[in-house]
């Protein structure tokens, strides 16, 4: 036994010595922030057939929503992925520039989206940089990220483990180069940082077991929970929403995975579902990229949730 540990212990250190890195990179999955301070910078992603112009705040927000309140206007915060942020649409065509304009002049809409979040990185933006402005209304766009497959969750990487199978997991993952050798030869993907639920054409969902998802249904509820805490302190309330995807243009339903989730976290108010905003539209998706939203979809997304604040999210907003 001792010459078996000594062995691993030996080659764990020459696989270190010679570069092999660990199963886990932990830089891939920081919660990063946009650039800050762009001025109109011109932006053009490696899979992106146009370019389009992006500013920043000093936090690398997408907004120009001063930190320091203006009176008699309800403060709305939209967190979320690249569609909140407004991926391959020029400064001002973004949702929350569309609800910020249909709410005009008695709301001011934070645009804390960020490309490739999910919702603990969002989560861990709210506590570090959107808490700041203590937003009366705050909507989480619930990205699908949050079940793409991962070696180790986002939570984890943050808090640690919650048991020890996990505990065991993460530590290999982090941490051992003889086992990340191992995936790479063995097991589907295993040199991917992360997989879509959904990767084979025949429609299979992953075979490696040791992946879990970025976001697990109890770690959501758990993030969700800090986030409504926190904007307990100050006045503020968290609701969650969906935004439409391309498939939505055709009439529904059309399920999604969290749907289950989302009604049972939703709160009083109920969802933001601005999923039926799309039916029948055109130009609403840009034309090449289907993942993200056009201007005109944006608008129309944008107006749709402005009417639903209107009816559902707030005291601040029963003047308008």
């Amino acid at each position: 036994m001792l010459v078996a540990l000594t062995l691993l212990v030996l080659v764990e250190a020459g696989l270190h010595l010679a570069g092999t890195a660990p199963a886990y990179d932990v830089g891939r999955f920081g919660v990063w922030r946009f650039t800050a301070n762009l001025r109109a910078e011109p932006l053009r992603g490696p899979r992106d057939g146009h370019a389009f112009v992006v500013s920043t705040n000093a936090g690398g927000l997408r907004t120009q929503v001063p930190t320091a309140r203006t009176p008699g206007r309800c403060r709305i915060a939209l967190l979320g992925d690249s569609t909140v942020f407004g991926w391959g649409v020029d400064d001002g065509a973004t949702v929350a520039d569309a609800a910020e304009a249909a709410l005009a002049p008695a709301a001011e809409v934070l645009n804390a989206g960020q490309p490739g979040y999910t919702t603990v990185m969002a989560a861990t933006l709210f506590s570090e940089a959107v808490a700041a402005y203590q937003p009366d209304v705050t909507v989480l766009f619930v990205p699908m990220h949050d079940t793409n497959f991962a070696l180790v969750s986002d939570l984890e990487a943050r808090r640690g483990a919650a048991d020890l199978p996990a505990w065991l997991r993460v530590t290999l993952n982090r941490h051992s180069r003889i086992y990340a050798l191992l995936r790479r030869a063995l097991t589907p993907d295993g040199d991917a940082p992360f997989v879509v639920p959904v990767h084979t054409a025949s429609g299979d969902t992953p075979t490696d077991r040791s992946r879990v998802p970025r976001v697990s249904d109890v770690e959501r509820t758990t993030v969700l929970g800090d986030m409504r805490a926190a904007a307990a302190a100050w006045g503020g309330s968290v609701h969650l929403g969906y935004l439409p995807f391309a498939q939505d243009v055709q009439p529904g339903p059309h399920p999604r995975v969290l749907d289950g989730w989302m009604l049972e976290n939703a709160g009083p108010p109920g969802v933001a579902d601005l999923r039926s905003s799309a039916v029948g539209q055109t130009d609403f998706v840009l034309s090449d990229d289907e993942g993200h939203l056009s201007a005109n979809g944006n608008r129309v997304t944008g107006e749709a949730l402005a009417a639903w604040l209107r009816i559902r999210a707030g005291a601040c907003l029963g003047a308008l």
